[in-house]
């Protein structure tokens, strides 16, 4: 029976397939239809009627009307059963060439399908090649590859390395080839300020491998690596490994970026070879290390300032992938002592690199840093414990991103953690603080049954507290300790923290929108912002009862003062902070959650919104815009509120302004009139006398004709 499915399958695709005059649609469905025909039944067709279909697959590849379509239809074949694999070595080598030819084109849409079905066909079918011919036919396309790694499209140098990766794989005799052509501009790449996310994984996998398959001498090509620093700070792109150049938009090697990403490819070569190279790198970077604290922290005879940040972050990079402590020679002792001395270095970038390398080296080796952290958080000044928290931020997100060298957990060492980091959360310096609320934020992400309960009592302890903004002491510390919670909060639910977790102890935590202390109320504004923003679903079903009624009382608060500066006086107003937040919240929710808010309550605070100053005004501008198209009723009830307030925001007088402040007074203006234009342009809302009198008014005024005239050229 499957054999009878297949022949009339068969027999109803190869026509459509084979015709040059049908219609574009009907032509790519049959290639569709026609590879998914060879990947799930080539076992029921005849070894006449898969060379046919395959010999159609090539020639549509061939053809520029239908490259596209057939290109897509690659991972489809490449993608058949294991089992029973799809044998396509009768087009194999000529649907490499023609793939590898394409990513010459100017494209980006033709390189970007060339690359990502070269990748899989060569995945999965790669090691059907053999002989050198074959080996010659991956030369060429390793050739076309390392033209096209250039930082100006990461996407695109990401997908090249990826193919170069699986060539390499499939076929390790290219090795020479990788060397030659895609080496040197992977080089360069790697010390691009741009280079990032996948582009960067893709690099250090590349490097990896090639240390793995012995594609390339380790040596040399840490030599290499370590060059492209010297080279960059001198204005030399060259590879360093007299193998050829390749071009890039910038050069980066001074930048903190490129020395950051080059310390991630030293440290990925060094933990994939032997172990005595690895110890003869490490006995390298202490002794560099060690000679630039014998010359004062930021670099000594020999050593440069980026030398020396490059050495900290490479030790600390590679102890994330290798247990520091259990190399010989007391490896892990002497570069803890050397990240603790380095905090006392003048320079802050070897500082706060001093810091990143503890956080990653602690990762393989905990036993022996983090204790030292701990300790040290409570024995030294205000700067350093800013420098230890961030070691340990660093530790624990590394975890949140991928676990530790040896693929364990946290969780043990948070009993140890957490006592440490509620006694730096009244911290007076912000920066402690937040640093603190990150680090809870993300252990939060990691264990919530044990970081939530916690939060939880310490908003129960700290929260409700009737104490002045200005006093100092325990009452203080209440208010700072809640902010931290909040904050807390905010980078979990950014972090993507389990909902189903946090949903119980939302209500606990909104309390804090009541709390007297400002900060405090803005940080969980912030709180309710993130929520709002990435799981609305968390918050959705608490707006009525817990969020809204603080969100109406702070999106009017006005708390202003008047503060004597000697000469002059100046005006604060201590609640724009809150009623910007309560707006943003307001919009998203719009966006996000419309039904879990009272919109029509929500009008008066748009309309007083509108008169408020100039950052608050842009903003109901933006929200009445967007409403516009989503919910236009309830501004068609309301618009009689919104005309005075846009009256004198298009009335605003220049006066003597002159460059950048006159541009953003006319900016100002054209907002104003913007949002009345869409306004204007809504059902029934031309019945309110008061508006259209006043869209009238304004569309006669010649003073505002230029103003329309770049609106219109606008759309």
């Amino acid at each position: 029976e499957t054999n009878q499915v297949a022949k009339a399958l068969y027999d109803a695709i190869e026509p459509r397939l084979a015709a040059h005059d049908l219609d574009q649609e009907i032509k790519e469905c049959a290639l569709v239809a026609s590879a998914q025909l060879l990947s799930v039944l080539h076992p029921s067709l005849s070894t006449e009627q898969q060379h046919r279909l395959l010999s159609l697959l090539l020639e549509r590849l061939k053809n520029e009307t239908t490259r596209i379509a057939a290109m897509k239809t690659l991972p489809i074949l490449a993608s058949s059963s294991k089992s029973s694999r799809l044998d396509v070595s009768p087009i194999l080598s000529n649907v490499v060439s023609e793939l590898a030819s394409l990513l010459r084109q100017q494209s980006r849409g033709v390189k970007q399908s060339a690359l990502e079905s070269l990748d899989m066909v060569i995945q999965c079918h790669g090691q059907d090649c053999g002989g050198d011919q074959d080996v010659e036919l991956y030369n060429g396309v390793l050739r076309e590859l390392g033209m096209i790694i250039v930082d100006s499209d990461l996407h695109i140098s990401h997908l090249s390395l990826r193919a170069s990766i699986s060539v390499l794989k499939v076929c390790p005799s290219s090795g020479p080839s990788v060397k030659k052509h895609v080496l040197p501009p992977a080089l360069v790449l790697s010390t691009s300020p741009l280079l990032q996310d996948l582009a960067l994984e893709s690099l250090l996998s590349l490097l990896e491998q090639l240390v793995v398959s012995d594609a390339v001498d380790f040596h040399e090509l840490l030599t290499s690596l370590q060059g492209r620093l010297t080279n960059d700070i001198g204005g030399n792109s060259t590879s360093g490994m007299g193998v050829g150049t390749s071009t890039s938009s910038s050069s980066g090697g001074g930048s903190k970026q490129a020395v950051s990403n080059l310390a991630r490819c030293i440290a990925v070569i060094t933990a994939a070879t032997t172990p005595s190279n690895r110890d003869k790198v490490v006995e390298n970077l202490i002794s560099s290390l060690q000679s630039a604290i014998a010359a004062g922290g930021d670099g000594g005879v020999g050593v440069s300032a980026q030398e020396v940040q490059l050495a900290l972050l490479a030790s600390g990079d590679l102890g994330r992938k290798v247990n520091l402590a259990a190399m010989a020679g007391g490896v892990a002792p002497n570069l803890l002592h050397i990240y603790l001395s380095f905090f006392d270095a003048s320079s802050e970038d070897a500082k706060h690199a001093a810091a990143y390398a503890l956080g990653r080296a602690s990762v393989g080796a905990m036993d022996v840093f983090l204790p030292a952290i701990l300790n040290a958080l409570e024995q030294n000044s205000q700067k350093k414990q800013y420098l230890l928290l961030s070691a340990l931020r660093e530790l624990i997100h590394c975890y949140q991103t991928g676990g530790g060298a040896d693929g364990g957990d946290i969780s043990s060492s948070v009993p140890l953690i957490l006592p440490h980091l509620v006694s730096h959360c009244s911290d007076k310096e912000e920066g402690v603080r937040t640093m603190v609320a990150e680090c809870m934020g993300s252990l939060t992400c990691l264990e919530p049954g044990v970081m939530l309960p916690h939060l939880q009592e310490l908003v129960a302890t700290h929260g409700g507290k009737d104490v002045d903004d200005n006093e100092e002491g325990g009452g203080r510390k209440d208010a700072l300790s809640c902010w931290t919670v909040a904050t807390a909060i905010k980078f979990a639910i950014a972090a993507h923290a389990d909902p189903s977790k946090l949903a119980g102890f939302m209500p606990s935590f909104l309390r804090l929108l009541s709390e007297r202390d400002l900060s405090v109320r803005n940080a969980a504004l912030l709180m309710v912002y993130s929520s709002v923003h990435h799981t609305p679903q968390l918050v959705a079903g608490l707006m009525q009862e817990h969020i809204l009624p603080s969100l109406h009382e702070l999106a009017q608060l006005n708390l202003k003062r008047v503060v004597d500066l000697g000469p002059f006086k100046h005006t604060v107003d201590d609640a724009l902070p809150l009623r910007k937040a309560a707006l943003s919240i307001f919009s998203t929710c719009l966006e996000k959650c419309p039904a879990s808010i009272d919109i029509p309550a929500f009008m008066p605070i748009l309309g007083k919104a509108l008169g408020d100053v100039e950052d608050i005004q842009l903003q109901a501008h933006q929200i009445i815009i967007s409403m516009c198209y989503r919910h236009p009723i309830p501004l068609v009830g309301a618009v009689e509120a919104f005309v005075d307030p846009l009256q004198k925001t298009i009335d605003k007088k220049t006066g003597q302004k002159t460059g950048t402040e006159l541009e953003r007074a006319h900016e100002w203006i054209k907002s104003g009139l913007r949002t009345m234009i869409a306004l204007s342009n809504l059902d029934g809302v031309m019945n309110c006398r008061k508006f259209a009198e006043f869209v009238e008014r304004t569309k006669r005024n010649e003073k505002y004709h230029r103003f329309f005239v770049a609106l219109e050229e606008e759309r």
